[in-house]
């Protein structure tokens, strides 16, 4: 009895070859259910793998609104093996599942990792900022205002790819200009861009990059002799 944890592509255009470990197709292919974040997406997940194997598996919605995790976790309590696909990256980063991690462990169920791209560990790797000390802070907040100032270690957060040059703008609003700022877009495809510039540098030069709709990271180092 064991959870699986897959991981998944950050974009449908990304290439599997280079995202994903040899040994997973074994995993996936003999598994026998699955916990899922969206059924549509679980599906284009499982087209990388064995398809007309795996297609008529049984598949579980995991989210937000998911209350008993244990009745779930039943099968697995059973002997059956069972993956985790969420819709984008690892799974449990800044998603339900992680909860999920939490009562299996509990049942003394295990849990098994397999390695996968992350947004936000690649976008850290890639970006040249502190990484010794960071911290994930999820969305950016709807109004940001000084206050994002006040932690001195690299700050990585996510948004919505629609609002990506407003939260930009509102960035350069509260940022000092020797604070450093770095987007990641469109991570692990060929038109990928990470660009790290001080926050004068982006107001010179912010105009000249399209960010919209593109899946993003931001990453924030306060340079704290600025106020």
């Amino acid at each position: 009895m064991t959870l699986h944890l897959l991981p998944n592509l950050l974009h449908s255009n990304a290439t599997p070859n280079l995202n994903f470990v040899v040994g997973l197709q074994d995993v996936v292919n003999n598994l026998d259910g699955f916990f899922v974040e969206d059924p549509k997406e679980a599906r284009k997940y499982l087209k990388h793998f064995d398809f007309d194997k795996l297609k008529d598996k049984p598949m579980e919605i995991v989210n937000k609104d998911t209350k008993d995790f244990r009745i779930l976790l039943k099968p697995l309590l059973n002997g059956k093996e069972f993956g985790v696909v969420v819709d984008s990256g690892m799974p449990t980063i800044a998603d339900p599942g992680s909860k999920l991690v939490f009562i299996a462990k509990s049942l003394n169920i295990k849990v098994m990792a397999y390695p996968g791209p992350c947004a936000i560990i690649l976008a850290l790797v890639l970006s040249g900022l502190d990484s010794q000390q960071f911290t994930f802070q999820g969305y950016l907040p709807r109004k940001i205002d000084r206050k994002i100032r006040n932690i001195e270690m690299t700050q990585i957060f996510i948004e919505t790819p629609y609002k990506n040059h407003n939260s930009l703008a509102n960035l350069l609003s509260v940022l000092a200009i020797r604070d450093t700022l770095t987007i990641a877009c469109d991570l692990t495809l060929p038109t990928q861009q990470v660009i790290t510039q001080t926050v004068g540098e982006w107001h010179k030069t912010h105009q000249n990059y399209d960010f919209h709709k593109r899946p993003a990271i931001f990453l924030i180092k306060i340079n704290s002799d600025n106020f």
